[in-house]
């Protein structure tokens, strides 16, 4: 249920304080803002960014014993007239961090921060609120165990029986989360916040909605997670639907359906393959500067499919690394596979699991698995995964009423993709059903996200207007149909040139954008090396000073500037269907 991904801590201090304005608290007088907040020291936030750290009891129901420290910050508005409904942002997983893809989530939604702060909290368990990690199923050294399990159980239990001698993993979950933000906007004096939220992130807006309700002025669900969904019970049928969709339109799509002819039978051939004998492929780890194998059986090229299958620009890819497979090279399938496991494990797994185990694996039923997974690739690998890894862990016990659809009649924007494997359409069309003031929209060719996709403009807007007119009712959704899918790819793009070491040397460094974002380019065995937040990539020379980074989807690259014969002076970032990202070489 992951869109994205990002950890960064960030320690605040000085006594600046940002609140709302003084009609904004007037109109919450039962709020006392008892948070203060300071300058950031994290230089990936943007520089106006204030942060601080609010404590909450661990055991809320008790109000006693262990606190946790929660991660708050808030990017001020930047106009003279700030409005005191706050923008809240929840992020997916569950498990990733409310603060790092808020303030991603921030840049295209500029204008709205004219006018209201952003507040951004790591929920309970994640990013900077005392993360319940588990690194040994994280990084290289996790991506064997991922892809052949997803969740392995015996790192399941050595990570649980470390965390639970300092924490109450049963205390970890949506309510309690929500619980925990919504005192914070307390202390904080907003009285009303417009809360928005992708993929698990919906879930969080949705249990806001029932137990906050007056609190919330707007609300902004993509790609919903409803609080019925007992995740995984239904991926393998979504992604069956996904995966049939996308080859449906290969074999209407005149250049991919030349290139790929036999596309629905090279996938049915390399899953065989892979369960008769796995594939075995060696790749570089570019952190640890050492080599590595993958072990590609059956489970791990179905998870890699289904993965593939989250965001347009590498669902475009699919037929292309299935097909290269299928013709005996494995290698540029493993780097994909690498690539997802050691992203998606990259969340706070204790979250995960407390969420997971408790509102989800706990209410699924024997009997219905086996018409869940009937006809599917991926079949009940899921189920039996997450099934095995919950049997010891502390989860909540949630009472079945949980289960029950939210119903609100505040405004809200629904999202969802045509083609999204992990929460399809008809969530998204079940919740609008009883978010009564709600505006459903359907994103065709859409996967889990939109990466890749011309156009996304239409649906930031779509945010925008929602929050600006505090109603759907006047919502013009007809750029929607203007907004394309990339094309297939059909082939691995511009072939590798050679390059001198000292053109590779003279690119070498650091480079920074003027919101603070940053990376490092560094030389390993004579290829250059990108390091960007928690990840690392190693670059491939299309051009002297072009490159793509191993292991991503087509339309990923680097490109650097050089002033003749002298080191680089900045490096551009390019992205499927987003801007340009410039950074300039610091000196």
């Amino acid at each position: 249920m992951m869109k994205r991904n990002a950890t960064l801590a960030v320690l605040c201090f000085s006594v600046l304080s940002v609140l709302p304005s003084a009609a904004g608290r007037a109109a919450d007088r039962s709020a006392v803002p008892r948070l203060t907040l300071g300058a950031c020291t994290d230089p990936s936030l943007p520089k106006d960014a204030r942060c601080g750290t609010y404590e909450v009891f661990e055991n809320r129901a008790a109000k006693k014993g262990r606190k946790i420290s929660l991660r708050v910050v808030v990017l001020p508005a930047l106009g003279p007239e700030r409005l005191p409904d706050a923008v809240v942002y929840f992020s997916g997983g569950p498990g990733e961090s409310s603060v790092q893809d808020g303030v991603f989530m921030s840049k295209p939604l500029a204008p709205l921060r004219q006018r209201r702060d952003f507040l951004l909290v790591d929920s309970r368990g994640t990013g900077g609120s005392a993360s319940l990690n588990c690194p040994e199923m994280q990084g290289v050294q996790g991506v064997q165990g991922f892809l052949d399990s997803f969740v392995p159980a015996d790192k399941v239990r050595a990570c649980r029986e470390r965390l639970r001698k300092t924490a109450d993993l049963s205390q970890y979950t949506t309510d309690n989360a929500v619980d925990d933000v919504d005192e914070v906007r307390a202390a904080l004096g907003y009285p009303q916040v417009n809360v928005m939220g992708g993929s698990y992130g919906t879930r969080s807006v949705l249990v806001y909605l029932r137990r906050h309700p007056d609190r919330v002025r707007t609300a902004i669900l993509d790609g919903v997670v409803p609080t019925h969904d007992r995740s995984p019970l239904f991926f393998a049928r979504s992604t069956q639907k996904a995966l049939d969709g996308l080859v449906a339109e290969c074999a209407g799509d005149a250049d991919c359906a030349r290139a790929f002819p036999h596309l629905k039978d090279e996938i049915a051939a390399v899953l065989a393959q892979a369960e008769r004998e796995p594939a075995r492929v060696q790749l570089m780890d570019p952190k640890a500067a050492k080599p590595y194998e993958v072990r590609l059986a059956r489970s791990g090229v179905a998870q890699t499919l289904r993965y593939m299958l989250y965001d347009p620009s590498s669902a475009a890819e699919l037929p292309l690394r299935v097909h290269l497979a299928a013709q005996g090279n494995w290698k540029p399938l493993a780097e994909t596979a690498s690539s997802y496991a050691q992203s998606l494990s990259l969340i706070s797994n204790g979250y995960f699991f407390g969420v997971t185990c408790s509102e989800d694996v706990a209410f699924i039923r024997d009997e219905e698995i086996p018409a869940a997974v009937a006809g599917t690739f991926l079949g009940d690998f899921r189920i039996r995964k997450q099934r095995e890894a919950c049997a010891g862990w502390p989860a909540a016990k949630i009472p079945e009423s949980f289960l029950a659809p939210v119903v609100s009649d505040v405004p809200a924007l629904v999202i969802a993709g045509e083609r999204d494997p992990a929460t399809p359409p008809s969530d998204g069309e079940e919740a609008a059903r009883t978010l009564r003031h709600s505006r459903y929209v359907l994103i065709p060719d859409a996967g889990h996200g939109l990466e890749g996709f011309k156009g996304q403009d239409c649906i930031n807007a779509l945010y925008v207007k929602t929050m600006e007119d505090g109603a759907v009712d006047r919502l013009d959704t007809s750029c929607v149909a203007k907004m394309e899918r990339p094309a297939f790819v059909l082939s691995l793009g511009d072939p590798e040139v050679a390059v001198g070491r000292a053109d590779l040397e003279a690119l070498v460094g650091r480079y920074a954008g003027e919101d603070g974002e940053s990376m490092k380019i560094d030389l390993l065995e004579g290829r250059l090396r990108l390091e960007l937040e928690s990840k690392a990539f190693l670059l491939v020379p299309t051009a002297a000073t072009r490159f793509r980074p191993e292991g991503l989807p087509a339309g990923y690259a680097v490109r650097f500037e050089r002033n003749g014969e002298g080191p680089a002076t900045a490096a551009i970032l390019e992205q499927p269907g987003q801007p340009d990202q410039r950074m300039r070489r610091k000196p």
